[in-house]
């Protein structure tokens, strides 16, 4: 009787060992869960704010963002710049302007000529305005404010620049002059013609034929010569410096 006994203990004893196990296991079981159930409310709910924390705005398209990351910096906000007026404007909308074009009175215009020698041929005196030199003709020193080129009487004299004939005269020591206007403030002087091709006020080219060389009475015991000066503001200076030539 003993023994029976015994042996029904203890085979409630394993029954209830049993099922202490198994409502361990369910507890383990549905403490996991309801711990796994909480984590995924929190992860939609961090998504939730995330996505709620990010604003757009219509102004200006700029995106600003107030999430902080795990450091605890701020991401900066990033301010766009109005757009130009001129964008998504195509050509036909730009309006057209009418170029600026300067009136003849706003143009300046600046003369230049090109220079040449009125005859070919060697020059026996040059161009003295401080120093005398020797005068055959006068036998004493005195000074030579021109040139002289050597020339045979009737050799074609040319205009060593553009301009305009402002003076022809006889000279009791040059001989028929004719004078050219040059530019504003420079003239050259050809003195020793025997015939004149040209008039006062007419308009000459470089190289236009001004007459043919004759006689300077001046310089009349020199060799046959043409002689030229070239007066700037009305001071002599070197007619090779004036012509660029020396």
């Amino acid at each position: 009787m003993d023994y029976e006994e015994n042996k029904h203990k203890g085979e409630m004893s394993k029954t209830s060992f049993v099922m202490i196990i198994v409502l361990c296991l369910l507890a383990i079981g549905a403490i996991s869960y309801f711990a796994i159930s909480g984590m995924g409310t929190k992860v939609k709910d961090n998504g939730k704010s995330s996505s709620n924390d990010k604003t757009y705005s219509s102004d200006n398209d700029s995106y600003n963002s107030s999430i902080t990351d795990n450091s605890g910096i701020m991401e900066p906000d990033f301010d766009v710049p109005e757009p130009s007026s001129s964008v998504g404007k195509t050509e036909s909308n730009i309006p057209y302007e009418e170029p600026k074009v300067e009136s003849k009175t706003e143009k300046k215009t600046q003369k230049t000529n090109n220079f040449i020698l009125p005859v070919e041929g060697n020059i026996t005196k040059g161009f003295s305005s401080t120093s005398l030199q020797y005068s055959a003709t006068y036998g004493d020193m005195r000074l030579h404010t021109g040139i002289d080129i050597l020339c045979k009487n009737g050799t074609d004299v040319k205009s060593a620049c553009d301009g305009t004939v402002v003076a022809v005269e006889d000279s009791a020591t040059l001989g028929k002059v004719i004078t050219v206007q040059c530019g504003d403030d420079l003239t050259v002087k050809y003195c020793g013609f025997e015939s004149l091709n040209v008039k006062e006020s007419d308009n000459v080219k470089c190289g236009t034929v001004l007459g043919t060389s004759g006689t300077v009475p001046s310089e009349a015991n020199d060799q046959p010569h043409i002689h030229i000066e070239v007066y700037q503001n009305e001071q002599a200076i070197s007619p090779l410096e004036a012509f660029k030539l020396n």
